[in-house]
């Protein structure tokens, strides 16, 4: 097989276009380094360029941010022939612009979704009714021209009741957002809304935003690298060093791991222990309801998103003493919300947070407080970008945020066979909550942050061991 170590893709297309131009500027010659950022909590991709001009293009194309940029980018390698990235976005800005010399300039600039800069020139204020995500498709579709994807739902929708709502002079995504930030699982799961990179690809050209569901994610999906999965390993790394993508895709190249394990920060965001006390203006009705993250870990666990005993985001030993009072450390309040809300604003319509069970009333503070146990462990990773471009080759979406993925790390200074040289409390299965894609000079790696959502199954794969 043909190979080419030195380079993993090319830019066959990157050219800006503006109503304004009569012509179009292919800039792909001179284009250093494109970062694609993807986030779970972010309904576009956002980009950032640097172009190195040494033939006055910019002098040409007066950059004015209302321009287009359509970017195309293949796979060299013989393994991956077919995989190809197409997007096309919004130039929004110049951060900065750098002289090389009397006739070169370096331009450092910021692109956004096609749709997301839509976005910023409708406020809407409309009444809408109906289940929370299906607003929100509707308000997508009708304002931005944008379809919604709901794979990630599992064909399972939001526990809460139908609402009427009125959209009070936001965007669309902003009433996007708003509204999927109610709806959770029956457990409490938080709903998302986000853009991949492949989306517009995968859809002839189209924005599209993704709704999922995180119950549903961690449960019924599969890992996109399931039986070969990424292995942190120095000794691994250096003995791969310098052999062709194939043999370098499951290495690891850099574990960052920051701010863990802040149990403070998780009990300032009422994540641990907090006390929800809600009033009705039309019924007077009051009442209270107390969240316990033990509680919530129980239930994720009997719903599977957690192995028996494994939680590692609580210490339920904890105890706290306040007034000479001790008590567990989620039996306290940490923090206090309230709500006001007002039956039969709209008759026998529920708004936003009417809630009658007052159960379910809980399901807000559940919502948040897993993101946030979620977000406790994070770490950070620099993974070859091969094994996230791979299944376009197949013609399928390159691996992305919202996806799972299992990673193996081997333990430092034990001598032992088999997964005994495993780090067990590292090594599992990761949700992909951030993905920055950079293509530099010669070489694609991806930056992702991720949260372990289930612990290493006990399976060694092959080319674990160096």
């Amino acid at each position: 097989m043909a190979q080419n170590l030195g380079q993993e893709f090319k830019i066959t297309k990157a050219e800006i276009t503006a109503e304004r131009l009569n012509n179009s500027y292919d800039m792909k010659q001179m284009i250093g380094e494109i970062s694609f950022f993807e986030d779970l909590q972010k309904p576009y991709v956002s980009a950032q360029l640097v172009i190195m001009d040494d033939a006055g293009v910019f002098d040409l194309i007066k950059i004015k941010g209302t321009e287009q940029i359509e970017i195309v980018i293949e796979a060299v390698e013989d393994s991956l022939a077919g995989a190809k990235l197409e997007i096309k976005l919004n130039i929004v800005s110049i951060v900065q612009v750098v002289k090389g010399g009397d006739r070169s300039e370096i331009y450092h600039m910021n692109c956004i979704s096609p749709h997301a800069y839509r976005d910023q020139g409708i406020k809407i204020s409309r009444s809408y009714k109906g289940k929370l995500e299906d607003i929100t498709e509707a308000i997508l579709k009708n304002h931005l021209n944008v379809r919604t994807d709901r794979t990630y739902l599992g064909g399972t929708p939001s526990v809460q009741q139908p609402v009427k709502i009125i959209t009070p002079y936001i965007s669309p995504l902003e009433s996007a957002e708003w509204l999927v930030d109610r709806a959770t699982s029956d457990i409490g799961a938080p709903f998302y809304i986000w853009s991949t990179l492949y989306d517009q690809q995968e859809n002839g050209g189209d924005d599209v935003v993704r709704i999922g569901n995180l119950e549903y994610m961690i449960n019924s999906k599969e890992p996109f690298n399931a039986g070969l999965p990424l292995l942190y390993s120095s000794a691994r790394g250096q003995e791969v060093a310098g052999q062709g993508l194939a043999q370098q895709a499951r290495i690891v190249k850099e574990l960052s791991i920051e701010n863990i394990q802040n149990q403070f920060k998780v009990m300032q965001e009422g994540a641990v222990g907090s006390l929800l006390s809600s009033f009705d203006t039309y019924t007077s009705q009051t009442y209270e309801r107390h969240f316990s993250v033990g509680e919530l870990l129980q239930s994720m666990e009997d719903r599977g998103m957690l192995k028996e005993g494994k939680q590692n985001v609580f210490d339920d030993k904890q105890n706290l003493e306040y007034e000479d009072e001790i008590k567990p450390a989620d039996q306290w309040n940490h923090r206090y919300l309230n709500t006001v809300s007002s039956f039969g604003t709209y008759r026998y319509d529920n708004s936003y947070h009417d809630v009658f069970n007052q159960a379910q009333a809980l399901s807000k503070i559940k919502s948040s407080a897993m993101k946030s146990l979620y977000n406790k462990n994070m770490i950070t990773l620099k993974v070859p970008g091969v094994i996230f471009f791979a299944p376009l080759a197949l013609g399928t979406s390159g691996a992305t945020v919202g996806d799972i993925i299992d990673i193996h790390f081997k333990n430092t200074n034990v001598e032992g066979e088999g997964d005994e040289e495993l780090n067990k409390e590292l090594s599992g299965t990761y949700l992909i909550h951030m993905c920055r894609n950079i293509f530099t000079s010669t070489r694609h790696d991806v930056i992702i942050s991720v949260s372990k959502v289930a612990d290493f199954d006990g399976a060694v794969a092959a080319g674990d061991n160096p």
